[in-house]
């Protein structure tokens, strides 16, 4: 992974570091982007994944820029490589929105809430948290 300051094409080989273990993360599936939506009770959903011999131990999703989290349910995971799904209901307001999900690892390991602290030419490893812009009708 080359650091931030680094011109796309001008580097040398070994100006970066190796990447390590895949690092906790998710993504919402459901809605779609840009939804519309009624407002009130909404499924939301989507899947986490952790990596090695880690294990996703949360996933959390707010409608509020993080002030308040709902904790999603977790179907247990098939085998140790493949997606765990979860699913939250949360109460959505008239308006527009932005839903936020971060998932927790095992070792306590927790999304980065911004893609600009886990930004790099190439986007190796960005592990940011899932955000979904909605907008919702009365």
């Amino acid at each position: 992974m080359l650091p931030p300051e680094a011109a796309s094409g001008a580097t040398e080989p070994g100006a970066g570091i190796t990447l390590g273990p895949i690092a906790i993360h998710c993504a919402i599936l459901r809605p779609g982007k840009n939804a519309h939506l009624a407002s009130g009770p909404t499924e939301v959903s989507g899947f986490a994944f952790a990596g090695d011999d880690r294990t996703v131990a949360r996933v959390d999703v707010s409608t509020d820029g993080g002030g308040t989290w709902t904790h999603a349910d977790l179907d247990p995971p098939e085998n140790p490589w493949t997606w765990q799904h979860w699913r939250a209901t949360l109460s959505l307001p008239p308006g527009e929105a932005e839903i936020n999900g971060r998932a927790w690892d095992s070792t306590a390991a927790v999304q980065a809430e911004s893609p600009a602290t886990v930004w790099n030419p190439r986007g190796d490893a960005n592990n940011a948290a899932a955000h979904l812009h909605i907008t919702c009708h009365s």
